[in-house]
């Protein structure tokens, strides 16, 4: 289980993202169950060995914030707690530019993989055993 904490009205957990040995704890990730995936800010992942390489896909992705240039890649394991956590996982990296700070967007493709379940009367994430 994971406590959700609020910032401006939304819902927020922090996260680890491992990849290629290196981790990196992330505090300010929003949980969004209307984004289709799941994105990270490129500039933070970038202290662990996250960079674009030739093989990862480009593309445009389109939200409320308007369009986003991004690219994907598998990341080795994202964690929110022991038990919420997902590996080889392919994610979006992106600048994130949307007016509050954002280390990344849990989105509704991890949800659903991993079956988290939202209180949102108590605020916190669990998985449905």
């Amino acid at each position: 289980m994971m406590n959700i904490k609020e910032i401006v009205g939304l819902p927020f957990v922090e996260a680890t993202v491992t990849f290629r040995g290196q981790s990196m704890k992330l505090e300010n990730v929003l949980i969004d169950t209307g984004s289709a995936g799941t994105i990270f800010n490129v500039n933070k992942l970038e202290e662990i060995g996250v960079k674009p390489e030739a093989d990862d896909i480009t593309q445009t992705i389109q939200g409320v914030g308007g369009l986003e240039f991004v690219y994907t890649k598998k990341i080795n394991q994202i964690s929110i707690t022991q038990d919420i956590k997902i590996n080889n996982f392919r994610i979006e990296l992106g600048s994130m530019d949307y007016g509050l700070e954002i280390d990344g967007i849990i989105g509704y493709d991890f949800m659903k993989e991993v079956g988290i379940v939202i209180d949102l009367k108590d605020l916190y994430l669990s998985i449905k055993r």
